[in-house]
């Protein structure tokens, strides 16, 4: 009760402190049991949440599998099913030494097979010159290698090149998918080339040569017994070739919506991505050693390197592509999740674009109903970014990992912008607020501590 004086006495002020100390009490426990209803529900538990994430994680493991034998199975249907597509994968090999100077040897070697240089040139001395056949016959076959190599290298060559490398796809198409002529051998077809070479020397004036019936001639590109082993797997990818990406897709679509918590499972989603990525990249690297080791004795290793490499281009390619593209994933879904560093990544990212749009605000940089839109927009504005992202590099015919990269950067810069400007909007869009304050002059303080003071005063009313 107040004292004589009308002021407040001690008694009165121990029980007001004891009213608030229960208050206190109570909004505690009730925030605790806030945050306890929460946690439960972010993590929850039961038979029936961990079927869920049973489930999940079998889908999650069944679409990681998948997504390399997706990757192969795109790289066999638009590289080595695809006649034109081939041909422009390979055209690049004879202008490689080491496919050139296997070229040189087989041609050179068909010409041999016909002509004895030796022989000829001792039928052309005289018998007190035939030291002379040892020399001459050297000069000769120094010439012929030179206007071989010359051939070899000549455009017209080149177009030979695609020509008989265009009926070389049949012969891949027919060494994976049937077991018919040569088991796990391609060719390509060297007869007119070997034309081109014999009408060169007839032109240089080299003899010998210009009577034979040039002979048919191939050149054993790509040998290996282990072809027949895997035509089953080959005809598989080659019918999935069109379903299987957006199976892979929809499979780890399916693990992530099952989760009871999505983010946890677009982690665990895009770590199987990664790691498939990885195993596939692994792959290809232990299939080039094996290929080589199984080369047949006197098979140009240089060459078959050379053709391996290059015909496994666009499947590396692809590899890392997918590889980058699942650790952008991975990124932005640790990134959004509640743990510390990345809570602490997004703070500092807060302020920092927070300073940087009140020091637009501060420039006196007037962006008028605009910043104000996009302030008010932010979260649709950062959506729309990421899926015209997303539109940008489904667009692409055949996108590599540095054109992933680039998207995500430019991506990057947008949203950087559009969170500056909205936040120099909010900063412009709060200031007639806070200027409102001291509009009222002097006494607008003193009357809202007024108002402060007499709404906590004690009522007069007995206390229950």
């Amino acid at each position: 009760m107040p004292g004589d004086d009308g002021n407040p006495t001690d008694t009165d002020d121990a029980i007001e402190l004891e009213e608030l100390r229960v208050e206190n009490e109570r909004l505690r426990s009730a925030l605790a049991s806030a945050s306890a209803s929460d946690v439960t529900t972010a993590t929850p538990s039961g038979p029936r949440h961990r079927g869920r994430w049973f489930a999940s994680w079998v889908l999650i493991v069944v679409g990681s599998l998948l997504v390399p034998v997706s990757v192969m199975s795109v790289w066999l249907d638009r590289t080595i099913t695809d006649t034109d597509r081939y041909v422009e994968t390979v055209a690049p090999l004879i202008r490689d030494p080491d496919i050139q100077q296997a070229v040189e040897a087989r041609l050179q070697q068909a010409l041999y097979e016909r002509v004895d240089v030796e022989a000829e040139v001792r039928q052309l001395l005289p018998d007190r010159a035939a030291l002379l056949a040892g020399p001459i016959t050297a000069g000769v076959k120094n010439l012929v290698s030179t206007l071989v190599h010359r051939v070899v290298t000549s455009p017209r060559v080149a177009q030979l090149w695609d020509d008989a490398n265009r009926a070389a796809q049949k012969q891949v198409v027919a060494a994976l998918t049937a077991s018919n002529g040569r088991k796990g051998v391609v060719t390509v077809d060297l007869t007119d080339t070997l034309k081109q070479v014999v009408a060169r020397l007839d032109s240089a004036g080299v003899p010998f040569f210009s009577s034979i019936t040039v002979p048919e001639v191939k050149l054993d590109l790509y040998q290996s017994d282990k072809v027949a082993q895997v035509q089953q797997a080959f005809n598989l990818f080659d019918k999935l070739a069109s379903v299987l990406p957006w199976l892979t897709l929809l499979v780890l679509g399916a693990g992530v919506l099952v989760a009871p918590d999505h983010r946890k499972g677009l982690v665990r989603a895009a770590s199987g991505w990664v790691v498939a990525s990885l195993a596939l990249l692994v792959m290809v690297a232990i299939g080039r050693v094996v290929y080589l080791g199984a080369l047949p004795t006197g098979a140009s290793l240089p060459a078959n390197k050379v053709f391996f490499n290059t015909i496994t281009r666009f499947l590396r390619g692809g590899g890392r592509t997918v590889l980058v593209v699942g650790l952008v994933i991975l990124v932005a879904a640790l990134l959004t999740g509640p743990s510390r560093p990345a809570m602490r990544f997004r703070a500092s990212l807060g302020r920092l674009f927070g300073t940087a749009g009140s020091g637009v605000d501060q420039m006196g940089l007037d962006l008028g109903p605009f910043g104000a839109w996009v302030g008010r927009n932010l979260v649709a504005l950062r959506v729309c970014v990421a899926v015209l992202a997303l539109i940008v590099f489904l667009t692409l015919d055949q996108p590599s990992a540095g054109a992933v990269l680039w998207i995500a950067l430019v991506a990057l810069v947008v949203l950087a912008v559009v969170e500056v400007v909205g936040r120099a909007g909010q900063a412009r869009a709060a200031l007639p607020t806070a200027e409102a304050v001291p509009s009222g002059g002097v006494d607008a303080p003193a009357a809202a501590d007024s108002t402060t003071t007499n709404a906590a005063a004690p009522t007069s009313e007995p206390l229950t």
